[in-house]
């Protein structure tokens, strides 16, 4: 509720006549009458000057009506507090839907079961929880985004992710919405446009901003005729090329030069939507840098 304001007029007090007092001559009762006026005024003047001051210069009540809306603001802005586990084979977290337990970190990976808890079909996807691993020291160590995950009702799935660091003494497990994702903000050119760009493996994957929001996608595979899996690499990037090449709005190329596979696919935006193919990493327009930068990198690219 909005604060009353209170309105001071600077100007002078207009002087009002109250009566018109007609002169008389003597009168030993009017003087008499006189005196005793006096002497009331002389012995109430503190009382009268006190009211004469309030009526002239009224105190301003300020009720602050905000205080229920900031508790209520600060409420909403409450920190989550993040309960950290120490890693072992016991060890056992547990969510509303589902539980994770069976933790075990093995030739630099980490395995673990999700167990549904609910009769529904449990999509990950379309979830945000993040697993923090931490070493003894509580660094950072590597933060996994678990989206690849779809469990049927009651069912039991075994995950596994691989491990920049095998080191792993304390993990935390949470849901970090969009909205608190940290920002990111690539600098851009003197256009307003900015390039961020993710890297792993084979793959590198150019994100085209404008305002640091992206309008189009430009993912590159490259491989080696050396990798054991290049035939593998090869067919697949055909069948894709050809599915990518069927949509409007996208321009797909494998080609092999120099005894290196290539394969490139470039996005507009503009025209085509993210509900169009299946890859989590191609994102809808106007996605904010920081969604970008977040997710790949608990997907374990490398980002500017």
């Amino acid at each position: 509720m909005a604060r009353k304001k209170v309105i001071i007029n600077d100007n002078e007090l207009t002087p009002t006549v109250l009566y018109t007092k007609k002169k008389r001559r003597g009168g030993l009762i009017w003087l008499v009458l006189m005196f005793a006026a006096f002497i009331y005024v002389v012995l109430n003047l503190p009382d009268i000057v006190n009211y004469i001051n309030a009526y002239l210069n009224p105190t301003a009540i300020i009720i602050d009506n905000d205080s229920d809306d900031d508790n209520s603001d600060e409420e909403d802005n409450e920190d989550v507090d993040v309960i950290e586990y120490t890693l072992s084979d016991t060890l056992k977290i547990e969510m509303e839907k589902f539980d994770l337990t069976n933790f075990k970190v093995e030739n630099n990976i980490l395995t673990f079961d999700i167990i549904s808890k609910t009769n529904t079909m449990l999509d990950f996807s379309s979830l945000h929880y993040f697993l923090n691993l931490y070493n003894n020291n509580k660094m950072l160590l590597q933060r996994i985004m678990i989206d690849d995950v779809i469990i049927s009702p009651s069912e039991t799935k075994n995950v596994s992710y691989l491990l920049d660091d095998a080191n792993v003494s304390v993990l935390s497990f949470l849901e970090i919405l969009v909205d608190d994702y940290p920002s990111h903000v690539i600098t851009p050119n003197q256009d307003g446009n900015a390039t961020l760009i993710c890297e792993k493996d084979n793959e590198t994957v150019k994100y085209l901003l404008k305002d640091n929001k992206v309008y189009s996608i430009e993912d590159e595979f490259v491989v080696s005729a050396n990798d054991p899996d290049y035939s593998t690499y090869y067919s697949s990037f055909q069948a894709l090329a050809t599915t990518y090449n069927s949509i409007n709005g996208i321009n797909s190329s494998v080609s092999v030069a120099n005894n290196i596979l290539t394969f490139k696919t470039i996005i507009n935006l503009d025209v085509v939507s993210n509900d169009m193919f299946n890859n989590k990493i191609y994102y809808s327009k106007d996605t904010d840098a920081k969604v970008m930068n977040f997710e790949l990198e608990s997907n374990g690219y490398k980002c500017n």
